[in-house]
């Protein structure tokens, strides 16, 4: 690539605009640990240790020639003006860390122009896609100031003893046994149906404060909390990718912070139901817990998947899958984005794919095979659903006309969730095929 070294050393390169250098990314799985820069978006990008001083030494003032003298000096190897020229426009612009400025020098006649290594936005796999944020930052930072003597460890001991010694109280007092019959007892009064979804809600909505709080209190800044589809069920969440700030126990804390308010909401319903025997409670009770260990699974993005992401140090496992698959088999070299990674981390993450490749084809293949079965029947749910909705409308059943419309929505979303989710998968390949369509097109043109 041809470089005018006049406009070289006459370019002064800025930071964009609230671009935020954090540092050395702490509890690093990685041989080399990578340095973390925040975008004004909240977007945290990882950077090689060249990459991050080239961004710390950028500061309006320097032109290439300046940087490349500083970065010489810190990073203890020779830059050249025209190598800071092509890092900050081809690594640090196309990821929003640099200001945009004009290009530096032309590509030589029949020479293509090196394109962007990294794109400005992260698509991770199985991410919250489709979901809308509700509260703004400024509130979540004063929810997160008010539960935070939450997490004092004097109160953090007493919420584990409390829930611990509630739930044998409630097994001693015979609540297993009382299980079914509480639930059984539920089909027959919508009005505590619905007050079970209700609480189940609130508490969904409880767990997100304790990750926002936890965030907070280890001195990193929550962002929006919303609600969304995950694949295909509804979800609530919680923005704190700030938390990559901290340290390992600061981002665990973090993680934890959600099942930790479960486990307070469950401690206090525990109390209200030995206080007032209320069935639906027990079954409120019982189905928090449950969803409170499901959050533990670390398959897909719960909090399980995130606690191991930052007990190992490597963040966003799933983009290491295809790099691992590739190195396990036989013949093929070690993936440089496996190379990369500590030995026990490099184990770990192999053993977490060879689990999680598995679970998810087996979960596709039985999709794949179910909907054309299952959806002829949801079909004639859903009419029936909403023949029954609108005759208790009719009555002016109000419980039951409202526990109607969940039903109807409860089974709406997962085929909702699956089509946008199928078309999420579908996207690359069609653009890949719509792509080689076009080349084919052009070369036939030309020919």
């Amino acid at each position: 690539m041809a470089v005018d070294s006049e406009s070289v050393v006459g370019t002064a390169p800025r930071l964009a605009e609230g671009v935020e250098l954090i540092g050395e990314y702490q509890g690093s799985g990685f041989i080399q640990a990578p340095y973390i820069v925040r975008r004004a978006d909240g977007q945290v990008i990882q950077l090689p240790r060249l990459l991050y001083l080239l961004a710390a030494s950028v500061d309006g003032q320097r032109d290439h020639a300046g940087l490349a003298s500083v970065l010489s000096a810190e990073f203890g190897k020779v830059v050249q003006a025209d190598q800071v020229a092509f890092l900050l426009d081809n690594r640090l612009r196309p990821v929003g860390i640099v200001a945009p400025g004009p290009i530096v020098g032309e590509p030589e006649p029949g020479q293509a122009s090196s394109p962007p290594k990294m794109a400005m936005k992260s698509d991770p796999l199985l991410a919250l896609k489709f979901r809308v944020g509700v509260v703004p930052e400024r509130v979540v930072w004063r929810i997160a100031g008010v539960f935070a003597p939450m997490f004092w460890p004097p109160v953090i001991l007493a919420s584990l003893v409390g829930l611990v010694g509630l739930d044998v109280l409630i097994i001693a007092q015979g609540g297993m046994g009382k299980i079914v019959p509480s639930a059984l007892a539920l089909v027959y009064q919508p009005a505590l149906t619905l007050l079970v979804i209700g609480l189940l809600l609130v508490a969904a909505a409880f767990h997100e404060c304790g990750h926002v709080t936890a965030c907070r209190y280890g001195g990193a800044k929550p962002g929006v909390m919303g609600f969304g589809l995950y694949l295909v069920w509804p979800a609530l969440y919680s923005t704190v990718t700030d938390s990559y700030r901290l340290g390992r126990g600061g981002r665990l804390r973090t993680d934890l912070g959600g099942v930790y308010f479960n486990a307070v909401f469950i401690t206090g319903m525990s109390a209200v139901y030995l206080d007032t025997g209320a069935p639906w409670l027990l079954v409120a009770i019982v189905a928090l817990h449950i969803e409170t260990a499901t959050q533990f699974l670390p398959m897909i993005r719960l909090d399980g998947y995130y606690i191991l992401s930052d007990l190992i140090g490597v963040p966003d496992l799933f983009s290491r899958m295809g790099p691992v698959l590739k190195s396990v088999i036989p013949g093929r070299p070690t993936h440089p984005r496996v190379q990369e990674l500590k030995p026990w981390v490099r184990r770990t993450i192999t053993l977490w794919v060879l689990i999680v490749v598995p679970y998810l084809l087996y979960w596709l293949i039985g999709f794949l095979i179910v909907v054309p079965k299952v959806l002829p029947v949801v079909w004639q749910q859903l009419i029936r659903l909403c023949q029954a909705v609108g005759a208790q409308a009719a009555e002016g059943h109000i419980a039951e006309t409202a526990l109607g419309v969940v039903q109807v929505i409860l089974l709406l979303l997962p085929w909702v969730g699956s089509l946008l989710l199928l078309g999420m998968m579908a996207r690359r390949p069609v653009r890949w095929l719509l792509a080689r369509f076009q080349r084919v097109g052009l070369g036939a043109g030309r020919s």
